[in-house]
């Protein structure tokens, strides 16, 4: 359970986030203000403690200078226990209404982060992590637009595809068909409709097929240039489908 006293929580806007260094130090001063202690008193404790700690380093922690690593956190956790008499979690230092900057790509909500110190597994949704929500929606957006324009492309075939026979090619395909799609300029998408339309089957197995099952390098990059070529014919014949 998180704890019910002590640190008061801190919070600000919805979309602001501080690194977690600053969250820190924010609680960790507000603990100290609220029992009346004194940075001087939170600096001899931390020297018991092992931290050569004077007035000034207490303050640059608690300004969010100072790194907010584990043993950081231990250590201040202890120091600040003695110090008020209270006792202080690590959860209690972390813990925040907002979202914390744990590095320059990732920033979680303080709930997960709370969470995670707790025991708890660390997996993150996308309501936990500062503009995931934004990025699928866009990812999304440019998925349905893609899909879009690759059925216009494929104008009547696209309508004699079985959506099975789409997945379990996909489902199925590998690093030839990643790196026939990019020299495509295509998507994998498109680029699995394809091949069903001309041969119904991916491109590594008709690849494997015309090759023989005893090919060597020389005749399997052979047989890949035909195919290639076969389906740059067909994006030629249906260039005018998707206008």
């Amino acid at each position: 359970m998180l704890s019910s006293h002590r640190i008061s929580r801190t919070v600000w806007s919805v979309t602001e986030s501080k690194p977690l260094s600053e969250v820190v130090g924010q609680n960790a001063r507000a603990h100290r203000i609220r029992h009346n202690a004194t940075l001087d008193d939170v600096a001899r404790a931390a020297r018991d403690y092992g931290l050569k700690w004077n007035t000034g380093r207490v303050g640059d922690l608690e300004s969010g200078r100072i790194p907010a690593t584990f043993p950081t956190l231990f250590t201040l956790a202890a120091v600040l226990g003695d110090v008020t008499g209270e006792p202080v979690s690590l959860v209690d230092l972390v813990h925040v209404d907002g979202w914390v900057e744990i590095n320059s790509t990732l920033t979680v909500s303080g709930r997960s982060l709370a969470d995670a110190l707790q025991g708890k597994p660390v997996t993150l949704h996308v309501r936990d992590v500062l503009g995931a929500r934004e990025e699928l929606d866009e990812a999304m957006a440019r998925g349905t637009a893609q899909f879009a324009a690759d059925n216009a492309r494929l104008g009547a075939d696209s309508e004699n595809i079985n959506i099975g026979d789409i997945q379990d090619v996909m489902r199925n395909s590998g690093v030839t068909e990643d790196r026939i799609a990019k020299q495509l300029d295509v998507s994998d998408y498109l680029l699995a409709c394809i091949s069903l339309t001309l041969w119904g089957a991916s491109f590594s197995s008709e690849r494997d097929r015309r090759a023989g099952a005893d090919a060597n390098a020389q005749r399997r990059g052979r047989v890949t240039r035909e195919l290639k070529t076969e389906i740059t014919s067909y994006l030629e014949r249906h260039s005018g489908d998707s206008q």
